[in-house]
């Protein structure tokens, strides 16, 4: 990214006000199933959700960061600080369908985890689907000091380091 291999061809940058509109075009372009991965549930239109989303992103205690091929977002991840934990933060990392399974989400986690300890976060959860293989292949890889399972959901739990 940013004129690195292995995606010498794409730009990752924060999300600003100015992205509104393709962050909520990738997330329609998406299948059923990569939108029920991401938000844990179904959705038909997920645009006030990633709208609502993205008011949050303040680059304090929320921050998103999007990949784009030239002017399409292929990517986009967040993370959000825990109100009653501030050291803690949630993540979350969507690609694009043609993208998934290239190493794009290992590259965007390290870049979103880096961005949250940069703001003062020391700890970062992802709730991921039991269901969804793929993306609690890539939790388990990032070494999560703590594993839950609760149902149909996991949830890992991983420590920064300073």
């Amino acid at each position: 990214m940013n004129g690195r291999e292995p995606f010498a061809e794409l730009e990752m940058r924060p999300v600003d006000s100015r992205d509104v509109d393709a962050v909520v075009a990738s997330f329609q372009r998406m299948s059923d199933r990569s939108l029920y991965y991401r938000f844990l549930t179904g959705t038909t239109d997920p645009a006030p959700l990633v709208r609502a989303h993205l008011q949050l992103v303040d680059g304090l205690d929320h921050g998103a960061l999007a990949v784009f091929d030239a002017d399409e977002i292929v990517a986009v991840a967040h993370w959000d600080r825990d109100r009653a934990h501030p050291e803690q933060a949630e993540i979350s990392i969507s690609v694009a369908d043609e993208w998934q399974h290239h190493g794009l989400g290992r590259a965007l986690v390290r870049a979103t985890a880096g961005d949250a300890r940069r703001h003062g976060v020391d700890v970062l959860m992802a709730r991921v689907l039991a269901e969804n293989g793929a993306a609690r292949v890539l939790a388990a890889h990032q070494d999560p000091v703590e594993t839950e399972f609760d149902g149909a959901e996991t949830e890992f739990r991983f420590e920064l380091a300073s």
